[in-house]
């Protein structure tokens, strides 16, 4: 079976679009109207422009019908468990979305959340393609974490949402990096179901590389003081995929 891989000119034009998010990064978190809650529908329209390189590298991969239904099955799983956290506090610790990403469902999962975390899950198991095997699942929800590491405190400094009770890590709680490893599992679990544990190719780390650079920037130019764990974490993890884009 022939993979879909990078062409030399689809490279460049991630690492292009990896800067122009990391610049808006800096724009995001220096200016501060430029994510108040009238401005919801670009956040929006940026998460759809993030996802979209998922389905084309899905599409390439699996085909029309099997993207399609592996994309819908990871995110109908992330508005249930989003929609049940919020509801009781469980897996994540008690939290809540504000009004800078888009309208919710029923008042609670703001719609974007089905084309936020879907990608996620793609990077983490393209990136753990080639490790350990048998711990695939596993190695997969620990780089998901990682992810996280980086998303959440960008997220919580810019207030796209909140933890009530907030957390030492940068106003996020320890209950959520566990429910990160309950939900990452359940995700890789998913995504092994439906692919089948066919070989896994490069270009599905495309979106998570755009979402780390935006992010990272955002914890590296947070105001008044940089996010420096997740800042490190962020760019670790880019060298990481720029290695794996490389080879």
């Amino acid at each position: 079976m022939n993979l879909p891989q990078f062409s030399p000119k689809s490279r460049r034009a991630l690492w292009l679009g990896a800067l122009f998010l990391f610049i808006n990064g800096f724009f995001v978190a220096k200016v501060p109207q430029a994510t108040r809650p009238e401005l919801a529908g670009v956040s929006a329209a940026f998460v759809l422009v993030l996802w979209f390189p998922s389905l084309i590298a899905l599409k390439n991969w699996l085909g029309w019908k099997r993207a399609i239904q592996l994309l819908g099955a990871l995110g109908a799983f992330a508005v249930g468990i989003e929609t049940f956290a919020i509801q009781t506090g469980l897996p994540y610790g008690e939290f809540s979305y504000g009004d800078k990403i888009g309208t919710k469902f029923f008042g609670v999962v703001p719609w974007t959340v089905p084309f936020s975390w879907p990608p996620l899950v793609l990077g983490a198991m393209a990136l753990v393609r080639h490790l350990v095997p048998k711990h695939r699942l596993w190695a997969a929800t620990l780089v998901l974490l990682a992810f996280d590491l980086v998303l959440d405190p960008g997220a919580v400094d810019q207030k796209f949402w909140s933890y009530r009770a907030g957390g030492l890590y940068y106003g996020v709680p320890f209950s959520n990096f566990c429910g990160w490893i309950l939900s990452g599992w359940i995700g890789a679990l998913i995504f092994c179901g439906i692919t089948r544990n066919e070989p896994i190719p490069v270009p599905l780390i495309s979106s998570v590389t755009l979402v780390l650079a935006f992010w990272t920037s955002v914890c590296i130019f947070a105001t008044p003081h940089i996010l420096w764990i997740p800042a490190i974490v962020g760019f670790a993890l880019l060298i990481w995929i720029w290695r794996e884009i490389k080879s």
